[in-house]
């Protein structure tokens, strides 16, 4: 069949427990921001606004990773539901 769909729910479901895992590791290494009078509290700034961006996208993966679990979960259901109404029709 040449538009044949293929989904490994499994898979989705690896893929989420990995996003959550890459999700957790990001948001461990975030830091707050200091206060200072000297030249090189700039850079230290620019650098915490760059690990609160990570943190940002930490919970961003963490959405995402959940929205996989879903997506294999429904899967899973649509294609029972599927088989068992092709298995009464039969």
């Amino acid at each position: 069949m040449a538009n044949e769909l293929n989904v490994n729910s499994d898979g989705l479901r690896i893929a989420a427990a990995d996003s959550e895992i890459i999700a957790a590791e990001l948001a461990a290494g975030t830091a707050e921001a200091g206060r200072g009078t000297h030249p090189s509290q700039a850079g230290v700034a620019a650098i915490l606004a760059a690990a609160q961006s990570v943190a940002r996208q930490s919970l961003r993966i963490g959405g995402q990773a959940d929205d996989l679990s879903v997506s294999g979960a429904r899967y899973d259901d649509a294609d029972s539901g599927g088989a068992d109404a092709i298995t009464l029709a039969v």
